[in-house]
């Protein structure tokens, strides 16, 4: 039997459903960003730009990071006499009540294939609502041609400071300079060695002399002593704090230090008066008439003694009774 190749009507409806409902499901996936607000009331809003770096009609305008509508144009303009690149963009009102006076925008670069993408910032509150007739001052962004143009120049200093280094050691290999002369010339070299040998010498006698040094690093005995020496310092020292001894009557007790103040200030009167010539201590250091006197009297004394011990019956008698 044979079989017809004209298909019914009813079929040929069915793919055309099917084929329209894959077109307009690619559509809508396409143009999502401009589809998802036709059936939302949106506000025109527009920003300023110095270089939109490759920002396409279409793409999407995110507040804080939340897709919040897309740019509906771009364009150059002048204003205040200067050329910018005006991007027109269109925002969900319920977004748009976010935004304040002081909103900044950037552009930024999503993904390895640089999808760029319009960055709002909301700004603080207390700037007052945003003038949506009013554009916004856009923000130059860091993007990848300026990170690669100060990369290249990293790359560049590299090379000036390679090559400055290649030429020091040019010049050190060639005795050039003070670092060539430090490198050529063997008196550094001799002088270190011998400053080597110096210390090696010092620590050799340090460790096996017979110095203070290596007693205090060998001498138990030595550090022994010491060690009382400072604990008993450090006793004394804790009971001058605790007001103990005639240290701590001095710190703490006001009575003692009151009295040791006027004995001073006594000691103090009396060196005074006798550097003054006052009183005897004074006349026998300052007073020449007092000192000769004394000086006579210790001459008839001593010619005195000197003729008792010559003459000695002369002074002394002897008597002897016997019962």
């Amino acid at each position: 039997m044979k079989r017809s190749t004209n298909l019914p009507l009813s079929e040929f409806r069915v793919g055309l459903i099917v084929g329209g409902s894959f077109l307009v499901g690619a559509m809508v996936i396409i143009a999502y960003g401009k589809i998802s607000g036709i059936f939302s009331r949106q506000v025109d809003m527009t920003a300023l730009f110095r270089n939109v770096q490759g920002l396409t009609q279409g793409a999407p305008v995110r507040l804080m990071g939340i897709d919040s509508g897309y740019v509906s144009g771009v364009e150059f303009v002048r204003f205040q006499g200067k050329r910018y690149v005006k991007v027109s963009m269109r925002l969900s009102r319920e977004r748009f009540r976010e935004l304040s006076a002081g909103t900044s925008a950037e552009i930024h670069t999503q993904g390895l294939m640089g999808v760029k993408y319009v960055e709002l910032s909301p700004g603080r509150s207390s700037d007052g609502p945003l003038n949506a007739s009013l554009p916004i001052m856009g923000k130059e962004s860091n993007s990848l041609g300026a990170v690669m143009k100060s990369g290249k120049d990293v790359v560049r200093n590299m090379k000036d400071l390679s090559r400055s280094l290649t030429e020091l050691a040019n010049s050190a290999k060639s005795g050039e300079g003070t670092v060539g002369h430090l490198l050529k010339d063997p008196t550094l070299y001799n002088n270190v060695n011998q400053a080597a040998l110096d210390l090696s010498s010092l620590a050799e006698r340090i460790d096996h002399g017979p110095g203070t040094v290596s007693k205090l690093l060998s001498s138990d005995e030595l550090y022994r002593r010491l060690d009382r020496t400072l604990g008993s310092l450090d006793a004394v020292l804790s009971e001058a704090r605790n007001g103990q001894g005639l240290a701590g009557n001095l710190l703490d007790d006001k009575g003692t230090a009151r009295s040791f103040k006027d004995s001073l200030a006594r000691l103090d009167d009396i060196l005074r008066q006798i550097q003054s010539g006052k009183g005897t201590a004074g006349r026998l250091l300052y007073d020449p008439a007092t000192a000769t006197h004394i000086d006579r009297i210790l001459g008839r004394v001593d010619s005195l003694l000197k003729d008792m011990k010559e003459n000695p019956k002369k002074y002394f008698t002897v008597e002897v009774h016997v019962f």
